[in-house]
């Protein structure tokens, strides 16, 4: 049978009385409660358990009752009457709970009202005394709160006074599963209040939600001076204490959010809660090299040192998360860190990185695969990190590339000169696989761009092969030695310069669109149309750079007599276009320093190979122009 919804109390509709209660008219609630209709016309309220209580009128949709409205609306002499009216009348009211479980003596404490609190609580305790009282300022509503939590958020010094002399044992409520009012103040800020209650009762309730406790909340909020006041008062073991949901103590928070004054006072407090795992298996070290803090990671290896070997669930290290998660700061700096401690030193950081996780994976594995150059560089120039570790697949750093192109050619060839090897499955590694659909779209969506480019570049060269600089010869010209229709220039150095450059960017351009055709061939195999479009790019780079070189011959060659300095700014702009020369080959360069404690002197000579190599790579276009030019001038007496 299916469940039957529950079925809501009936709200009594009692205009009169509602607006007597709301105006605070003790007379009119007199003459109403004593009429019968309204003295015993009742629902069932339920208090914050579910659980039902006495019979209450119930005059608002909140399931208010007449003694929840006098209570929240004013705290007046009028209001103070009514209250004892209503109560004098219908006692049970005291107790009952509306919608929300709240009683009236919550909705007084919510809207401030310490008179119509003191009166409530004067009333309990004329009916049977101080358990009475207890039992009415104990009443918990369903968010398991009490009128003092009330009190804590409006910061009411004298109402959570009034409250706790009242029952000194209040704040101790709820004992487990709930925010207590100490709990409420911490993490609102309200410091003086959560002394208050404090002083007030020292064994008062530390306990928050979600098992939580106070210690959760001052390190949520970065509230220090809260933290240093429950260092104060001691309960160190709750530091230890993980939350419900993935059991983080508060050092896991305070870790993970980065505030190295908070972690430094936990510590100090009690240094095993660095050494507890949460639900995941991770230390408070291991969430702060996640979230890339690295001020938090350097306190812990100042005052654990230990933590800096211990592991995860992964069996991962601060380090192996650190790399693979890209942070490569904090890499740089915790070998830093080892590097110049008396006591650690770099080795100390080559053994943690060459430690293999439950993946059998080292740090170098990890850094290949995020392809993190600045990490691989830390680690190539570590002599100790080792080249040649197998994970549990059998793979060594260079089976992971596999077969390298585009950025993986750099860390490739850095391996094999640094000595890495192959593991023992390279034989069944062949070419890496490529996703042909992904491949073709990326094909298919460079193709109009490059073409473009191509088309411009050919026409262009092709246009000003017919405009030189300087004219041509008129059929009138009686200059010795003169033809007709010629360049006036023909024979100078910067014209031969210019048609040399000129021609070398048609060239340039008509092979990069010859290549881009064969692109666009579907039948062609991907890779070698994914060859020919490196191809294309390669000639493209080039007939710019001719291009260029030939704008600025043709500039030098027209106004050279006359306008010197625009013809040397002319050539600055001409060579910026050459500049990536520069930045590929010192990132090259630097790439084979960095071998300097593995080759030895040798290094210096792969630097110098790989600066001969870019030079040509990146300049050939200017160094075919100016050779012509030199055979021109040798064998033609050009000027």
């Amino acid at each position: 049978m299916a469940d039957q919804p529950e079925k809501k109390p009936a709200l009594r509709k009692h205009p009169d009385l509602l607006m007597a209660a709301w105006e605070g008219d003790p007379v009119r609630l007199s003459i109403l409660l004593d009429e019968p209709v309204v003295a015993w016309t009742a629902i069932d309220i339920h208090d914050g358990d579910g659980n039902p209580v006495r019979h209450a009128e119930a005059v608002t949709s909140g399931l208010d009752s007449i003694l929840h409205v006098v209570a929240s609306g004013g705290d007046s002499d009028r209001f103070l009457e009514s209250a004892n009216v209503i109560y004098s009348k219908a006692r049970h009211l005291l107790d009952a709970g509306n919608s929300e479980g709240d009683t009236p003596l919550h909705l007084a404490a919510r809207a401030g009202r310490i008179k119509m609190v003191s009166e409530l609580i004067r009333l309990a305790r004329a009916e049977t005394g101080d358990e009475r009282v207890k039992a009415a300022v104990r009443k918990q509503n369903r968010h398991s709160e009490t009128a003092l939590h009330e009190a804590v958020r409006l910061a009411d010094r004298e109402m959570v006074e009034r409250l706790m002399s009242a029952d000194p044992q209040l704040a101790r409520l709820p004992e487990v599963d709930g925010a207590s009012p100490l709990y409420l103040a911490v993490s609102l800020g309200h410091g003086d209040i959560a002394e208050l209650l404090h002083s007030k009762d020292q064994g008062l309730s530390y306990c928050g939600p979600d098992g939580q406790n106070v210690w959760h909340a001052a390190v949520l909020h970065n509230n220090t001076s809260m933290t240093d006041m429950l260092m104060e008062w001691g309960k160190h073991d709750l530091i230890k204490q993980g939350d419900r949901s993935h059991g983080s103590t508060p050092l896991h928070l305070a870790a993970s959010r980065g505030v190295p004054g908070t972690v430094m006072a936990l510590l100090k407090a009690d240094k095993s809660s660095a050494y507890q795992y949460d639900d995941k298996g991770s230390l408070p070290i291991h969430l702060a090299a996640m979230k890339n803090k690295g001020d938090i990671v350097r306190v812990f290896l100042d005052e654990c040192p230990g933590c800096a070997e211990a592991r995860d669930a992964s069996g991962r290290t601060f380090l192996h998360i650190a790399v693979n998660r890209e942070n490569s700061a904090l890499v740089l700096n915790a070998y830093r860190y080892f590097r110049g401690h008396r006591l650690h030193r770099a080795e100390r950081f080559e053994t943690i990185m060459n430690m293999r996780d439950s993946d059998g994976s080292t740090g170098l594995h990890l850094a290949i695969k995020t392809m993190n150059v600045v990490i691989f560089y830390c680690l190539l120039w570590n002599k100790g990190i080792q080249l040649n570790f197998q994970d549990n697949k059998g793979r060594t750093a260079l089976d992971i590339l596999e077969k390298p192109r585009d950025q993986r050619q750099m860390m490739w060839s850095l391996l094999k000169a640094a000595g890495a090897e192959y593991g023992d499955h390279h034989i069944n590694i062949g070419f890496p696989h490529l996703d042909e659909e992904k491949e073709e779209k990326i094909i298919s969506d460079s193709m109009p761009t490059f073409g473009i480019i191509a088309a411009l570049l050919v026409t262009i060269s092709f246009a000003v092969a017919f405009a030189g600089p300087g004219g041509y010869r008129a059929g009138d010209d009686t200059k010795s030695g003169s033809v007709p229709g010629t360049p006036v220039l023909a024979a100078t150095y910067s014209f031969q310069g210019f048609v040399v450059a000129n021609n070398l960017a048609l060239l340039c351009s008509s092979l990069a669109t010859l290549g881009l055709a064969y692109t666009g061939i579907t039948n062609l195999n991907i890779r070698t149309r994914i060859t020919a479009v490196h191809l294309s790019i390669f000639f493209l780079r080039s007939s710019t750079q001719s291009l260029g070189a030939a704008f600025g011959f043709g500039t030098h060659a027209a106004l050279a007599p006359v306008a010197r300095a625009t013809v040397v700014l002319t050539w600055l702009g001409v060579s910026f276009t050459s500049l990536d020369f520069a930045w590929l080959a010192c990132t090259q360069a630097v790439g084979q320093l960095l071998l300097l404690k593995r080759l030895g002197a040798r290094a210096w000579l792969r630097v110098a190979d790989v600066i001969l190599f870019y030079f040509v790579w990146v300049l050939w276009p200017y160094i075919i122009i100016l050779g012509l030019l030199a055979y021109y001038k040798i064998t033609h007496g050009i000027h």
